[in-house]
């Protein structure tokens, strides 16, 4: 089958003619336009099989693994535009630099086990050597997050950094997670503080548009909000920082024991600031004229005190068994 090949290059679109199977992918198309067509043609890709992650592009708008995708499935009228993957630096034609974009995130996050040698399973039976006896049941979730190849497919995908590329990024975000979800590791508070910084897992919008992305069902958008939710419980709201956090979670929760429901009000001010607050009077004013906003005092809602009473048995309990501080 005949099929035409228009790659971006530094200098426009180039074309080249090759002669495929409609069941072999586009990275083989690729291979062979560069074998027969034009040497110089730069891409990345390694393995044929979606293992290692690298052929990340785009081909007739698609964002895929060049070598998971068949050109039978995506050309029009046998023809297939590839352009490289948005948001990390071009280096040449489809041939990214991804340290800055993926690679430093995720080095950022320490991604290895790190130990105080008293393992989270300690209760666990041991081996002859000493060391905590890992079940099966224990370490699958582990096995299926160590599926992930940094593709970064997920980070393509991401509405957040589509406005802020130094967003850390679900792929970094996710490998925090990995170890963290690792009975091996000691250093859960160190790591949900590192993660819970100045745009870390508190600036995900959880818009799912990482775990559809996801070519392996790692979920990376379910793990980030996992990661949330294992903050609340641990008492770590918030990286060092970025205080803005731990102080929304502390006024949100103020404000439904006392009136039973939210202040947005008072959760804006006591999350900002009343000088950081500030800065958005230009959008307060322009709500109180369109009834978004009202100047008139929060008031209790129906049942509002059996809901304290909730919130303070709930604690009393947590306390009283020594367990995490529970999260609302």
């Amino acid at each position: 089958m005949e099929l035409t090949l228009k790659v971006k290059r530094q200098d426009g679109y180039q074309s080249y003619q090759v002669d495929v199977e409609p069941t072999a992918t586009v990275f083989d198309a690729l291979v062979q336009a560069r074998e027969e067509c034009d040497g110089s043609l730069a891409f990345r890709g390694n393995c044929f099989t979606g293992f290692c992650g690298d052929c990340v592009m785009r081909a007739n708008g698609r964002l895929t693994l060049m070598c998971m995708l068949r050109v039978e499935r995506v050309m029009k009228d046998n023809e297939i535009t590839i352009d490289p993957a948005p948001y990390a630096k071009v280096v040449q034609d489809t041939l990214l630099d991804t340290h800055t974009f993926l690679w430093d995130k995720y080095k950022s996050m320490h991604p290895w086990i790190q130990s105080d040698g008293a393992s989270r399973m300690a209760q666990a039976p041991t081996t002859g050597n000493g060391a905590g006896a890992f079940t099966e049941e224990a370490m699958a979730d582990v096995r299926r997050l160590m599926r992930c190849t940094m593709c970064g497919l997920c980070d393509y995908g991401c509405s957040v950094i589509d406005v802020d590329l130094n967003f850390l990024g679900p792929a970094a975000l996710m490998k925090s997670y990995r170890f963290i979800a690792d009975p091996r590791d000691t250093a859960t508070k160190e790591r949900l503080a590192e993660a819970g910084d100045i745009r870390g897992m508190w600036d995900c919008v959880h818009c799912w548009e990482a775990s559809e992305h996801c070519p392996y069902g790692i979920d990376p958008t379910h793990r980030i909000m996992e990661m949330r939710d294992m903050a609340a419980r641990e008492g770590v709201k918030s990286g060092p920082q970025n205080p803005q956090a731990a102080r929304h979670y502390d006024s949100f929760e103020d404000s439904v024991r006392h009136s039973g429901w939210l202040d947005e009000r008072k959760l804006a001010v006591d999350t900002e600031g009343l000088l950081g607050s500030l800065r958005f009077a230009g959008t307060a004013l322009k709500m109180l004229r369109r009834g978004k906003l009202t100047l008139k005092p929060h008031e209790k809602r129906p049942g509002a005190d059996q809901i304290a009473e909730i919130i303070d048995k709930v604690e009393q309990d947590a306390k009283a068994h020594k367990l995490p501080r529970p999260r609302y």
